[in-house]
């Protein structure tokens, strides 16, 4: 089965998320991202063999132990790729050295049981659009927002639809470290 982890977003995240899309559909041709996909990928691992799953919910489970919520803001668009055929996204003002933390983490847990991964450099975003064509040069100003991650999720990707769904396999709350934590 096709593995990725990544973030769900509060709903703050989510309704400026939405906003932003909405102001693209005027200005920017390609295939947009529904609202119920949008996530920050942590970690993709591809097929993963169905007896191995309990490792990556292992590995999550390691990995966010002590991981607090994390605050972020939404920040600039930027896009990967051509400009004809763009992935267009948003990425963060505040939060990414924490959120890049978190996938160290995430990664770090994967590699020790044996899992592998997408190793591209983790650059902190929620995907828009894509196939998107940003030649025009003209894209509205992103609606920002802050809120706060504190969920981590290993989804199964299934592709077999007109669009990728995102079946929830296992979920970690991240929790407020305890006062008398924090002071040590």
């Amino acid at each position: 089965m096709r593995l990725f982890v990544a973030t769900e977003l509060s709903e703050p995240l989510f309704e400026a998320l939405c906003e932003t899309s909405c102001s693209l559909r005027d200005c920017v041709r390609g295939r947009f991202v529904a609202p119920d996909s949008f996530h920050v990928t942590l970690a993709f691992l591809g097929e993963v063999p169905q007896a191995q799953v309990v490792l990556a919910q292992e590995a999550l489970d390691e990995a966010c132990e002590l991981q607090p919520p994390i605050e972020v803001a939404l920040g600039a668009l930027g896009s990967f790729g051509r400009p004809r055929k763009s992935t267009l996204w948003q990425g963060f003002a505040r939060g990414v050295d924490e959120l890049g933390g978190l996938a160290g983490d995430v990664r770090e847990a994967l590699l020790t049981r044996g899992l592998t991964y997408d190793s591209a450099a983790f650059v902190p975003h929620v995907t828009l659009m894509r196939a998107a064509d940003v030649t025009s040069g003209l894209l509205p100003m992103p609606t920002v927002a802050k809120g706060s991650i504190d969920t981590v999720t290993l989804f199964r990707s299934d592709l077999s639809g007109e669009r990728p769904r995102y079946e929830p396999l296992h979920r970690v709350r991240l929790q407020p470290l305890d006062p008398e934590e924090e002071q040590r």
